[in-house]
């Protein structure tokens, strides 16, 4: 049983890490509660000053009345919800409540959660079986004691950078509705953006936890391949979102190390500190992504800003080509569905009718293209790409390299419904397709550790995103550094910083 302070030091309580607590103005106790940092409630419940439920019962009545609008819910488990909450309740009354007792997470329509049915976004598991177990990482933190109210909107598959379904419909960006949140953890990201949950769950396999932290002013963590126990695919990573870096080191903390269902899962597990130390003296490496996309001037300028905060945390910065190319992701997503989403697209095309316009643009632009001729060529491009970033990057004494997430935050939240038609504008030009993201080479080179953070906010009230990247499997490095960033960069979900959802 864990004792009062290191649960206190567990949600960075006792490192003074409430990077959002006193300072909020938020219309009432309610809604205030809807967007407490993680680290805020657990004191509080430990204080005495407050309950589970009564967090709960504010994001379930925040729910009922901006959900309708913001649609990033597949369906609610506010039953079970509330049970979880009462025993949560009981446990800090017995003095024995656990590192994340009684706060609630939404869970990515992904997650095996025990009775819950996943759909990945498609008609053709709209009636699937319940699952008959908790997967690895929702009983890790069911054991730690967090409380699962709401399944989150996905593309379906996993498979387009927004978030609209046949089966659910259009997920909207509570900072502007008439934006994505980006995917495929847009529901996740939408979920937190609007006060609906304390933290979430998200996964990586395309930038799938970046671009909707960068949509939705998020912090984010695509950990390296097997940090966190997912799967066997190398591309792949489950891994936490939250409003606050604070809240994302919590998280992070406990969804991480070996678990015995996942061969991949590293061990030993790695610890996250509650607190980091400054960054001055580090070398950074900054990549515009020009090779893949020009950058709207919003971007660009938020970029800027950015680079200029870490210059002033005592960090010097160079910038750097990769080498990164838009046309090497064709590369990739074929060397992707030659894993076992291969599988998992060839039952899809049994039933073509049923699937989303995206899924059978992407299916059919593959026919011919899978195999292991596309692994081999995937892997090679691996090589080429990992070898640019060290003799360019770490081999050269830098720390860390950092990117923008995406070119134009202003991607329509309908976006990919019909694929043939649909583009973004970025510095003025109407482009087709996902060649906004700049976060799949970091998919493809799994090994590097990377941190979503928010750059401000942009045009239509629409916020930017970054990317922080250190070496391979030096995640507490790149935690260094965004906790450093964190101090100085412009904090959202506070004071006035907040989504007015209309």
């Amino acid at each position: 049983m864990l004792s009062r302070r290191e649960v206190l030091q567990a949600s960075g309580f006792l490192a003074g890490s409430m990077a959002f607590g006193a300072a909020r103005a938020q219309p009432s106790e309610a809604g205030r509660l809807c967007y407490a940092p993680a680290s805020e409630v657990l004191r509080r419940f430990w204080e005495g000053k407050l309950t589970p439920l009564e967090v709960l019962e504010a994001q379930i009545r925040q729910i009922e009345v901006f959900n309708p609008k913001v649609n990033c819910i597949t369906r609610t488990h506010f039953g079970e919800a509330r049970r979880q909450a009462e025993e949560s309740q009981k446990r800090y009354r017995a003095g024995n409540p656990r590192p994340l007792e009684g706060v609630t997470i939404a869970v990515k329509d992904e997650y095996a959660v025990k009775g819950w049915v996943t759909t990945m976004g498609s008609r053709l598991l709209e009636h699937a079986p319940p699952e008959p177990a908790d997967g690895p990482v929702i009983g890790r933190l069911r054991a730690a004691g967090a409380i699962f109210h709401i399944q989150t909107t996905v593309p379906e598959f996993y498979s387009w950078m927004t978030t609209a379904t046949p089966l659910w419909g259009v997920t909207r960006n509570p900072w502007n509705l008439a934006f994505s949140p980006g995917g495929s953890s847009g529901g996740s990201g939408a979920a937190l953006a609007a006060g609906f949950t304390t933290l979430a769950l998200g996964s990586d396999m395309g930038g799938s936890i970046r671009i909707p932290a960068s949509q939705c002013g998020l912090y984010g963590f695509k950990p390296p391949f097997g940090r966190v126990p997912t799967s066997e695919v190398p591309y792949e990573s489950q891994g936490p979102m939250a409003r606050a870096f604070d809240d994302l080191n919590l998280l992070t903390q406990a969804m991480v190390g070996p678990h015995p269902a996942v061969h991949s899962s590293l061990r030993p597990k790695l610890n996250f500190p509650v607190s980091y130390a400054p960054v001055t003296g580090w070398k950074l490496a900054y990549d515009s992504g020009a090779g893949m996309s020009a950058l709207d001037p919003a971007v660009r300028s938020a970029m800027e800003q950015a680079l200029a905060k870490f210059r002033g945390l005592g960090a010097t910065v160079e910038t750097v080509d990769l080498g990164f190319r838009a046309w090497d992701m064709d590369a990739f997503i074929a060397g992707l569905f030659s894993t076992a989403m291969g599988g998992l697209a060839m039952e899809a095309m049994k039933a073509p009718e049923k699937l989303a316009e995206y899924t059978r643009f992407i299916l059919k632009s593959l026919e011919g293209k899978t195999g292991p001729e596309a692994l081999v060529a995937a892997d090679a491009l691996l090589e080429r790409y990992h070898k640019a970033v060290q003799e360019r990057v770490f081999g050269r004494g830098f720390d860390a390299i950092i990117m923008p997430t995406v070119a134009t935050p202003l991607i329509p939240a309908a976006h990919g419904l019909e694929p043939a038609k649909d583009t973004v504008s970025i510095n003025g030009e109407h482009v087709r397709g996902l060649g906004f993201a700049f976060t799949w080479p970091w998919n493809l080179l799994g090994r590097y550790p990377v941190v979503a953070a928010p750059a401000g906010i942009g045009p239509d009230s629409m916020p930017i995103g970054l990317q922080i990247i250190t070496n391979t499997f030096d995640d507490v490095k790149a935690f260094q550094l965004a906790s450093a960033y964190a101090r100085v960069a412009q904090p959202l979900f506070t004071g006035d910083a907040f989504p007015k959802i209309t």
